[in-house]
């Protein structure tokens, strides 16, 4: 298996090296999520391999733009779809099957094997979306918590909660929004603001201190998916307002 962005890489800015590129060679599928790294990149990959099998593993979900996911207190004009479905666990699980089915087509000497791995990540994603309802079982669609890159909307969709984001459209706020943005959050009351570790925090610490928040990392891409996921959620669930 070969990750072109591996943990610690920006999905938005990240390059691959020329070893990836070689090893591509010898890849039959290439899984896609939606993020800007593929915009950039997917189609010089299938220039220089075309016989690659591409497969999103968004088929079938609805997927919506970005400031749908988010509530940002000014204007936002009409953004690309949010690509973070893998925050949802109801969604992951479609992900798999999206997975499951590529392999089946590519690879079905091992379906046996890939389907008995599929049942048992259901399970397990099952038992995760249980864990994390029961953390937000008082949530009515108001309970708020306040992050810098809007990552978090599938996962506040499904667990009936709103993130209030200050990124839009993957730039910093303009200084009048800046101000727009303090303001709100004081007479909201925020006291944590989640930033993820492949942005700089130089926005977010000016926006926490004005406001007297505490800067808390939260990480879309961690490679603990799970853990990470209810991990995130308990803290979340403190932040809410």
């Amino acid at each position: 298996m070969l990750v072109m962005v591996p943990p610690g890489g920006n999905p938005a800015t990240y390059e691959p090296k020329p070893r990836q590129m070689a090893s591509l060679s010898k890849c039959k599928l290439y899984f896609t999520i939606g993020v800007p790294f593929e915009s950039a990149w997917l189609s010089r990959f299938l220039s220089a391999h075309p016989r690659i099998l591409i497969r999103p593993v968004y088929t079938g979900i609805e997927r919506v733009p970005m400031e749908s996911t988010a509530y940002q207190p000014f204007t936002v004009k009409r953004s690309a779809m949010d690509p973070h479905i893998w925050l949802s666990p109801p969604l992951a699980i479609l992900q798999a099957r999206n997975v499951l089915e590529g392999l089946l087509q590519t690879d079905p000497k091992y379906k046996d094997m890939y389907e008995a791995n599929f049942k048992k990540l259901t399970s397990n994603i099952v038992d995760l979306d249980l864990k994390i309802r029961d953390l937000f079982a008082n949530a009515d669609g108001k309970n708020r918590f306040m992050v810098y890159h809007p990552a978090w909307g599938y996962f506040a969709r499904t667990y009936g909660l709103r993130q209030i984001a200050i990124e839009r459209e993957g730039k910093k706020p303009r200084p009048k929004d800046l101000q727009s943005l303090i303001q709100f959050a004081k007479e909201s009351g925020f006291k944590h603001l989640f930033v993820q570790p492949q942005v700089s925090t130089q926005v977010p610490q000016v926006i926490a201190k004005a406001i007297g928040a505490q800067i808390i990392i939260l990480d879309p891409l961690a490679p603990d998916w799970d853990q990470n996921l209810l991990r995130a959620a308990k803290n979340i669930k403190k932040a809410l307002r």
